[in-house]
């Protein structure tokens, strides 16, 4: 049986899951729901970025200790994918003992093989981003993404000497050059490599909230190390060899522009130092734009998303997703282009029926979520329509789409017969009039 595994980021918990966090995992649920119908094995991971000073600021803030802080939060993510009808495969938490050991066998090999030394760091510091910057990067000292003030910082830390990585890295792309999603992403992701690479810190020593390094105790480990290394501690990394070996590399990481540099860069050198594969690829989507911004917990924009599912029911909100919003561009928010999208699905979705539906087993829920997902790509990539033909009473459409995951055919069949006026009406007694079969998955 073919596989397929993707990968959502991990979010951060220092607030509730908005809808930033959701258009990401819908995205990336929807391609897996592809490959379901396909008959392939299929796993997508997510899961919750529980360390950093963030989470301690907050903590600190509430009289809590960090452990109950993110105990409190966490689980509220796990419960919006599930009432958004995310399938997830495995939710992982970076304060499992599981996560732990593989990131201080991932720290380990690196230092190891030469690439984590001690150095002074001295520079600009976004807490918000978790992030060190040069002054070149920042708007008046004002982190560019956040506009907030960064701090300025000087500190023992390890760092990860990323410069050594250069050629390695360009060379990998230049055999892989269909690896990240949309194609202009890795014009961007090589130009930052040619301009040349700057060492990172992997550990912090004023932190206490994290995993320390296993030869150093007074560091905590800096969450690149932490946060990106749940990619392979989840499928087994450092607990269990066997599953990591059928499970790794992942065929797609699903992220944000934002977070490109430290998926395309710094977490495939990481790799290539710990003697690991990167992952066959990274689909890279835009940002939710509120008020001009991006959505964040920082600027205070943000949309909670089980309020809108609410509102217009759990495929209204996956159909608004798909189709008004295109993932590899930003996209403008608004809860009216939100509302309108309803308006357009079938009459088997939400827009007119109870509030809350879903369709009846995860069969239906797949082919239901495939019939917004070929709609919403039907309104965006000009389809071919290769074939369509009637027999006893079906009509059936053979529809090509171009996306920017590769193409994608579904065999659109509808059980209804035309009326007298030429219009179609659904068939007595079905559960949804529309059945979507793939016969050629993402490529």
């Amino acid at each position: 049986m073919k596989k397929f595994s993707a990968t959502t980021p991990i979010y951060y918990v220092n607030a509730k899951p908005h809808l930033g966090h959701a258009y990401t995992t819908i995205v990336a649920d929807a391609v897996c729901r592809w490959h379901k119908l396909c008959g392939d094995d299929v796993h997508l991971l997510t899961g919750t970025d529980e360390h950093g000073l963030k989470i301690q600021q907050f903590a600190d803030a509430e009289g809590i200790s960090p452990k109950q802080f993110v105990d409190k939060i966490a689980p509220l993510f796990a419960d919006a994918w599930q009432r958004l009808n995310i399938d997830v495969s495995d939710f992982i938490r970076t304060t499992e003992e599981r996560h732990k050991i593989g990131v201080q066998k991932l720290l380990q090999a690196c230092y190891d093989a030469g690439d984590i030394e001690v150095d002074t760091y001295r520079g600009h510091y976004c807490v918000a981003c978790e992030a060190y910057y040069t002054p070149e990067e920042l708007d008046n000292d004002k982190c560019k993404i956040h506009n907030t003030k960064a701090e300025y910082v000087e500190e023992e830390n390890y760092f990860f000497r990323l410069s050594r990585y250069e050629e390695k890295l360009l060379k990998w792309y230049a055999d892989h050059p269909d690896a990240i999603k949309p194609d202009h992403r890795v014009n961007e992701v090589t130009g930052f490599i040619k301009q040349g690479l700057r060492d990172f810190s992997v550990s912090r020593k004023t932190l206490t909230w994290g995993i320390e390094l296993p030869w150093d105790k007074s560091h905590v480990a800096y969450v690149w190390f932490d946060a990106l290394a749940n990619y392979i501690t989840a499928h087994g990394y450092g607990t269990d060899d066997k599953q990591f070996a059928t499970k790794w590399p992942v065929d797609y990481h699903f992220i944000g522009k934002d977070i490109i540099r430290f998926h395309c860069v710094y977490w495939p050198a990481m790799l290539m130092s710990a003697g690991l594969e990167p992952p066959k690829g990274w689909a890279v989507g835009g940002w939710l734009l509120v008020g001009g911004e991006k959505m964040s917990k920082t600027t205070g924009n943000v949309v909670n998303p089980l309020d809108l599912i609410d509102e217009i029911g759990v495929d209204g909100f996956r159909y608004y997703v798909l189709s008004d919003t295109i993932m590899a561009t930003t996209a403008i928010f608004h809860t009216r282009v939100c509302s309108r999208a309803t308006t357009q699905i079938s009459p088997t979705t939400s827009a007119t029926s109870p509030r809350g539906w879903r369709p009846s087993s995860k069969k239906s829920a797949a082919a239901s979520d495939l019939c917004l997902l070929s709609r919403a790509l039907s309104r965006r990539s000009r389809p071919k329509v290769s074939a369509t033909r009637f027999a006893n009473g079906k009509m059936c459409n053979q529809v090509e789409h171009s996306t920017p995951l590769g193409r994608l055919s579904v065999r659109q069949m509808r059980f209804s017969k035309p009326t007298n006026h030429g219009r179609w009406s659904r068939a007595k007694n079905s559960t949804s009039s529309w059945v979507t079969r793939s016969k050629h998955c993402v490529s």
